[in-house]
């Protein structure tokens, strides 16, 4: 295992943290999708019908579509507050022949993970120690044809309604409150890689390989696809009633584009996993290389109207950056050299964010 490394984020990462607490994500001149739905298996375009609906929701789309103004000076969103529907993520599942299928097909799953009573989720060495393992079994599991290289956690954080947001610090689990905004984890086409790197090896618990940084860097040189996975549970001892985490499956009209360069279609659909227990962990696409992947989740706590009578969420989620042995083509490759970037400089982009997360932190502040 490699040491720890746990820093004070530096501008960027300061980026990344107010995108998971706040809100938003980015990229550049963004066009209406107006080919037919990509080409999924035919299975996704199936299951997809009929799926009962669990409630709806206001979602906050503002600060998604501040960021998408500022970076690629258009609006990823038609309006910033929408009321959407919310679909029963389970019974989308249950149409499927397996948890594998079902994350290919939509970028989200929800998996059984039991795990010992004795896991302090406050101590990062217990994360390192009982729950590391546990996840990167499942990825293996999820990516099962040999084509796994390695892998490595980052940013773990701690989620309450309760909660503030805190700094890492020694072997103590950073905090934050619930992200009640849609947003993505990590806009990944916005960096150069070893401004990308940095960042993951700066914030990272774990890496399979001692020599992760370097590893990555030859692999993604040599087109080698890499995804982002986000896996997100409820550490409470109660099923999850009040803030649910509900992720929006996005699908655009063209196989060879996604966000940045276009809008999702009217057709993508916005799913929760209703009653989500401790002994389960829903994994979900941040990032994919192949552009034929379905990733990029734009995601959110939602708010349903019996919260009030509801036990406070607490949650705990992680990223994962996995290296796969596959090439990329350059027609599906979303992180060719010649990708869509934003018009902000990578400093500019960190004062943006900086900006946007103390008017936010103001506006919660005169609130209450």
């Amino acid at each position: 295992m490699a040491p720890i490394v746990i820093e004070t984020f530096f501008v960027a990462v300061i980026y990344l943290q107010f995108i998971a607490s706040y809100g938003f994500m980015s990229n550049a001149g963004m066009k209406p999708s107006k080919s037919r739905l990509r080409d999924p298996p035919a299975a996704s375009t199936r299951a997809s019908i009929d799926i009962p609906i669990l409630c709806s929701a206001i979602l906050d789309y503002s600060a998604v579509n501040e960021y998408t103004k500022a970076h690629y000076q258009s609006a990823l969103f038609h309006r910033d507050r929408v009321e959407e529907r919310i679909y029963d993520g389970r019974s989308l599942q249950s149409r499927f022949a397996d948890e594998k299928e079902m994350l290919a097909n939509n970028g989200l799953v929800i998996l059984a993970s039991p795990l010992p009573d004795e896991i302090e989720w406050p101590r990062v060495q217990d994360i390192q120690r009982h729950y590391i393992p546990v996840l990167e079994k499942i990825i293996q599991n999820l990516f099962p044809d040999s084509s796994y290289m390695g892998c490595c956690f980052w940013n773990p954080m701690l989620r309450g309604e309760t909660y503030t947001i805190s700094r890492p610090r020694g072997n103590q689990t950073p905090t934050s409150n619930i992200a009640p905004m849609v947003h993505i984890d990590t806009d990944v086409g916005a960096f150069d890689l070893k401004d990308f790197l940095d960042i993951v090896d700066k914030n990272s618990v774990y890496q399979s390989d001692e020599s992760f940084t370097r590893l990555a860097t030859e692999a993604i040189e040599r087109n080698k696809r890499f995804v982002i996975l986000n896996f997100w549970r409820n550490i409470g001892d109660e099923p999850v009633s009040s803030s649910p985490l509900a992720l929006y499956s996005t699908r655009y009209g063209n196989t060879t584009l996604a966000f940045p360069d276009v809008i999702p279609l009217e057709d993508s659909k916005w799913y929760s996993f209703p009653n989500a227990t401790k002994d389960e962990v829903i994994v979900f696409y941040q990032y994919d290389r192949n552009v034929l992947q379905i990733s990029d989740l734009f995601h959110c706590a939602i708010t349903a109207n019996d919260d009030c009578l509801s036990v406070g969420r607490r949650s705990f989620d992680i990223r994962a950056l996995v290296l796969l042995d596959k090439d990329v083509p350059n027609e599906l490759d979303r992180y060719r050299r010649n990708r869509t970037r934003p018009v902000l400089s990578f400093e500019e982009s960190g004062c943006f964010c900086d900006e946007q997360a103390a008017k936010r932190s103001e506006g919660r502040d005169s609130d209450h």
